[in-house]
């Protein structure tokens, strides 16, 4: 049977690719784990099997889901993940990695060649996807296994590019020979992911038992809504997803944009002035009028940055984020979407404030937003909690400057004209300096 190795094989990829191509039928996948042996651990003893809760204001669904046959670990298994992408009954390499997996410096977008966990994969560990695919493609290529694709599936603008990108810069380092081989059996197409999916917890655990008899130590709880927009770029055979709600589209980019800049730079802006307002959960956080109205106001900005061809019916998707937003059946925690500020900003706030500001425009909100950001971390460090970021040192350090506010900025690689903005909104704030 046809397969698909999927890298990153947490909630969301289980919510949204895998429930497309179980739909699709056909394909089996075989999932990797790059750090902890939990999923496998909770799905093995289901034959990797679970439920997926499917929640919004008409009600609640179960789905046995069993479209996953194998999840391997990183740590455990390098040379079985290697013989998988060289396999010729591999055809798609599928990536929900989150922005920081891709290792990717903020200033060019390139390889980080000097992050120690890509160093450490040059010198010929194999702790990151880069190293995997370096090695694995290489024996696909002496195998003559043929062509494949590799499709992220992360937020990430232009996400088939960069991982492309990123690849070849590993590739040029660690493997030159392979590039002219790459180059002609290998693609990369763009895509689009919208699904909301929270973490698991115990209660949804015992709400799958109480509803469907079943004792799954890993349910996924998920929304109604799901979206996938897919470049239609593949190398060779894949499943057929559009026939089960998938678009298979010529340019990704307009609706890739659109979903960054207003879902994801809406849910930023919740998570943080959510976080500091006390609040838990998504739905709570939109429920409190100021809120609501600063995450209309970043949707409207973004909205204006947006491509013409997709402007005109932003509103009404707009209107329905917010209904979205409002699911209180999902329990969608804030902590969870503010993890990794650092790399996500980029991309859902700093992007669309760059585009106001190059067209002489007025960003209150998107700057509210990431100045929001900018009292979380501080407020943070000021309580002695770790944040959850790839640059976490970096940041708590830059807490203790002077002016800690161009040194946070500074930190994460934004731009330096945002440090004055984002001073003068905190101090509207009432967040001082």
């Amino acid at each position: 049977m046809n397969r698909i190795l999927h890298f990153g094989i947490g909630n969301f990829h289980r919510a949204h690719q895998a429930w497309y191509t179980h739909r699709a039928g056909g394909w089996k996948i075989t999932g990797v784990s790059l750090r902890s042996a939990g999923v496998r651990d909770r799905l093995a003893p289901q034959d990797f099997g679970y439920t997926l809760v499917i929640k919004d204001a008409k009600g609640v669904s179960h789905a046995w889901i069993d479209v996953i046959d194998e999840v391997l670990v990183g740590a455990e298994d390098a040379g079985r993940i290697i013989e998988r992408i060289a396999s010729p009954r591999t055809h798609v390499i599928t990536f929900t990695i989150t922005e920081k997996g891709y290792h990717l410096d903020p200033a060019s977008g390139a390889l980080n060649a000097d992050d120690p966990a890509i160093r450490a994969d040059l010198d010929g560990a194999t702790g990151t996807v880069f190293g995997f695919l370096a090695r694995g493609l290489a024996a696909r290529q002496a195998a003559g296994a043929g062509p494949v694709t590799l499709v992220s599936c992360d937020n990430l603008s232009g996400n088939g590019e960069k991982l492309k990108k990123a690849l070849t810069g590993f590739c040029d380092i660690a493997a030159p020979d392979l590039a002219p081989w790459l180059a002609s059996h290998v693609s990369f197409p763009d895509t689009m992911v919208d699904r909301i999916t929270p973490a698991t917890t115990d209660a949804l655990i015992d709400e799958v038992k109480q509803a469907t008899g079943r004792n799954d130590a890993s349910p996924v709880a998920t929304e109604a809504f799901s979206d996938w927009v897919i470049q239609d770029d593949f190398a060779g055979p894949r499943p057929s997803w559009e026939e089960v709600g998938a678009r298979l589209v010529d340019d990704v980019a307009p609706y890739e944009l659109r979903k960054l800049r207003l879902l994801n730079g809406a849910h930023s802006w919740l998570a943080y002035a959510g976080t500091l307002a006390g609040h838990t959960h998504v739905h709570e956080a939109i429920a409190d009028p100021d809120l609501l109205k600063g995450a209309r106001s970043v949707m409207a900005e973004a909205t204006e940055t947006l491509p013409d061809e997709i402007r005109a019916e932003t509103p009404a998707y707009a209107d329905a984020l917010i209904a979205r937003f409002t699911n209180p059946s999902l329990h969608h925690k804030l902590r969870q979407i503010a993890m990794d500020g650092s790399q996500k900003l980029p991309q859902r706030l700093v992007a669309p404030w760059q585009a106001r500001r190059d067209a002489g425009q007025a960003a209150d909100a998107i700057e509210t937003a990431i100045a929001a950001w900018v009292s979380f971390v501080l407020s943070e460090t000021a309580a002695g909690r770790a944040l959850d970021d790839p640059l976490a040192e970096a940041l708590a350090d830059a807490c203790n400057q002077d002016e800690p506010v161009a040194a946070i900025l500074k930190a994460a690689g934004l731009p330096d004209a945002l440090a004055q903005p984002v001073i003068d909104k905190r101090a509207e704030a009432g967040n001082g300096r």
